[in-house]
């Protein structure tokens, strides 16, 4: 985040026939120039820059065809999806899947939101999908970095910023489905994020 602006330089007026400008000194030329420019290079690097680095950079698109993977939780099955060759489908009969899939994108990058495609014909189901972070050394949970309840076809924006930071931590994409009508298809084509 970018701070706000708060100037540092405050020009104190001279007084005719009182003060005597001069080029030294504390109240000097070259001292009240060199102070204006510290306030221009502090300008410069804290609030310009940094707002032309996001202003400039590009958006990109990571497009991914969820190869879901089923898991357990407490020693027990949690009904996972049907994978299909470019798409994953809730199996018939059963009200929720569930399943993960391992994401990576380039390190420092910002999330700017995450889209996902497909078909729900059922009129009681959530379709879930988050970003999930977990540091790399398998300690502590898995925490959610940026949680969509997910409308198809809607990108959704992170409430607060999401920077992915490789180094330390894994990152996977978690779609769940619960309440779903048991005959009603519900298929996920893509999930597409979006960063800078």
């Amino acid at each position: 985040m970018i701070e706000r602006y708060v100037p540092q330089f405050s020009h104190k007026d001279w007084i005719d026939n009182q003060d005597r400008v001069q080029a030294g000194g504390e109240n000097g030329l070259n001292s009240r120039f060199h102070q204006l420019e510290a306030e221009f290079l502090g300008l410069a690097e804290n609030h310009v820059n940094p707002m032309l680095e996001v202003l400039g950079a590009a958006t990109r698109h990571l497009t991914l065809v969820p190869a879901l993977h089923s898991y357990t939780k407490d020693g027990a099955a949690v009904p996972g999806w049907v994978q299909a060759v470019d798409m994953v489908e809730k199996p018939t009969n059963v009200a929720e899947a569930h399943g993960f899939m391992n994401v990576v994108l380039p390190d420092g990058v910002q999330v700017r939101s995450l889209l996902v495609t497909g078909s729900n014909q059922s009129s009681t189901g959530t379709l879930t999908v988050s970003l999930t972070g977990r540091k790399i050394d398998n300690t502590g949970g898995g925490a959610k970095m940026f949680v969509s309840s997910t409308k198809l076809d809607t990108p959704a924006v992170p409430a607060e910023e999401v920077r992915m930071t490789n180094e330390s931590v894994r990152y996977y994409l978690m779609v769940d489905l619960v309440g779903a009508e048991l005959a009603k298809p519900v298929k996920v084509f893509c999930v597409r994020l979006a960063y800078q």
